[in-house]
């Protein structure tokens, strides 16, 4: 178990204890700061091919996953700056949530130099959390045991896939698919599932 206090975090500002009761303990806190690390140069990348292109669809999906991943690491300014432009794609203010864009990257290259000491670590992966590769299998498994209307099968890979290390909204996606095949509606926990399975990376 890692045993961390992330100090220089608070005193950077970010908000630890919520990171703590996203993620559940220091050592899943302290992964989920190095996935952040790790994706974060794919993230600038996406976040630049969808401005050059006036992609505002696409750049309202990832500030809103970015909303939540900030979020889970604590990045609070980060987060409501991400919100802030996912409210203003989804009311189709592009103008306003394009002027937002160097602001957010500035923000974001400061959060990532904040924890690139966490990053550069060794990883980290708890022992209750299973692998990207482990995810895309049990997922795969799940959807045909959906497709196959088998619910105690589909419950029991739904839990196991719990254990990936999904951002909480879709944590949230997976407990009402579980929901849903206990009401029998097959079709409408497929369309969720697939939805998760689709963000399983690493």
């Amino acid at each position: 178990m890692t045993d961390m206090t992330f100090d220089d975090l608070k005193e950077a500002g970010f908000n630890v204890e919520e990171g703590f009761s996203y993620t559940g303990d220091s050592e899943k806190y302290l992964a989920a700061l190095q996935r952040f690390y790790r994706r974060a140069e794919k993230t600038v990348s996406s976040i630049k091919d969808f401005v050059s292109d006036s992609m505002y669809e696409e750049l309202t999906i990832l500030v809103h996953a970015l909303k939540s991943n900030a979020r889970t690491i604590g990045a609070d300014d980060l987060g409501e700056l991400a919100e802030k432009m996912e409210m203003l794609g989804k009311d189709g203010d592009n103008d306003r949530m394009m002027s937002l864009v160097d602001e957010l990257l500035d923000k974001f290259a400061r959060t990532v130099e904040t924890i690139k000491p966490y990053g550069l670590m060794e990883a980290v992966h708890p022992a209750s959390e299973i692998s990207a590769e482990e995810a895309e299998k049990t997922g795969a498994e799940l959807i045909d045991a959906v497709e196959d209307f088998d619910d105690d099968r589909a419950l029991e890979l739904i839990d196991r896939l719990m254990h990936y290390p999904f951002r909480f909204t879709l944590i949230n996606v997976l407990k009402n698919a579980k929901e849903d095949i206990k009401e029998f509606e097959y079709t409408e926990a497929l369309l969720k599932i697939r939805r998760v399975v689709s963000q399983i990376e690493d």
